[in-house]
């Protein structure tokens, strides 16, 4: 229950940091300074479900996993969206580097690539919040209003099922 507890905490830290930084009317300099912090969090979210990531690997090729397919292609365009919209911001930085001595030539054409691929994050991270709805909703009713959800369960299970302690 604890890590489970742990993953909900997380995920919700990272939606809340990834609306505020989507706000258009947040200032640049928020923007900048949370796009590095929100760093280690998905490392640590990485880490998290690296045994779920491991697993699915070796699961992609049986036969009628269509929905573990999509997770995974959707999960992997996701990394591939925040680390260009990452990569791409720290490139058009006119404040945050700058304050840690580091200046780059800013070049127009790395913030069109920033908004484009932060866009598609935005659009990738909201069919990852769909996909596993399940889990949230299961989770969420079980650690917080001790309510379970048959699906919820099931999907709570799932990820149990998967971790170490819970085969001990």
């Amino acid at each position: 229950m604890k890590r489970l507890r742990r993953l909900l905490i997380l995920d919700t830290i990272l939606l809340v940091t990834l609306i505020i930084l989507m706000v258009p009317s947040s200032s640049l300099a928020v923007h900048e300074w949370l796009g590095f912090a929100v760093i280690p969090p998905v490392v640590l979210h990485l880490l998290l479900a690296w045994q779920w990531i491991t697993s699915a690997l070796a699961r992609l090729v049986v036969k009628g996993a269509w929905r573990l397919r999509v997770n995974a292609l959707l999960n992997t365009l996701l990394f591939i969206a925040f680390v260009v919209a990452l990569f791409s911001g720290v490139m058009t930085s006119v404040i945050a580097l700058p304050a840690l001595g580091i200046h780059v030539t800013y070049d127009e054409s790395w913030l069109r690539l920033h908004n484009s691929w932060a866009n598609n994050f935005l659009i990738l991270a909201g069919f990852h919040l769909a996909m596993n709805w399940n889990w949230i909703d299961g989770t969420v009713r079980r650690l917080m209003w001790g309510r379970p959800t048959v699906r919820g369960d099931a999907a709570i299970a799932a990820v149990a099922a998967k971790t170490p302690e819970a085969r001990l």
